[in-house]
């Protein structure tokens, strides 16, 4: 008899677990969400920024593919230092480039060159790039200017 009364009481407190377990994994009041509303004009403006991005990157390529076709070499007679500033050596080391010689042509059309530009009024660059034994020769197939 004892283990039948036990058997019911344990029978008994299972049905009230599961009858009040409900009660406890719920709220009240309902979990609120708030989810950023985006709208049409914002849609609009993240897809033209895509393209911009998509634009820019494949400027940026056709451009680089330009740049290694200008600079490409065999050997050091092939390369010339050219102005890349308008300024040339007045702007310092950073205004003159080695490209090769049949190319500056199209060096020429990739510059976006000022011709407003005013340059300083000091003396040319004498360093580095600019130095007097500065000279364009060929390196791993690209001009580069050594001094």
């Amino acid at each position: 008899m004892k283990h039948k009364i036990r058997d019911f009481f344990l029978l008994v407190c299972a049905g009230l677990v599961l009858v009040s377990l409900p009660v406890f994994l719920t709220h009240l009041s309902p979990i609120r969400v708030d989810l950023p509303q985006i709208t049409q004009q914002e849609v609009t403006e993240q897809d033209e920024l895509h393209q911009q991005r998509q634009q820019q990157q494949a400027k940026a390529s056709v451009a680089k593919a330009r740049w290694q076709k200008v600079a490409t070499c065999e050997v050091d007679e092939d390369c010339i230092i050219v102005d890349k500033d308008p300024c040339g050596c007045l702007s310092g080391p950073s205004g003159v480039v080695a490209i090769n010689a049949l190319y500056t042509l199209e060096f020429d059309k990739m510059q976006a060159r000022s011709v407003t530009k005013t340059c300083p009024d000091t003396e040319p660059s004498t360093e580095k790039e600019c130095s007097d034994t500065a000279q364009a020769v060929c390196q791993a197939n690209l001009c580069k200017i050594i001094y």
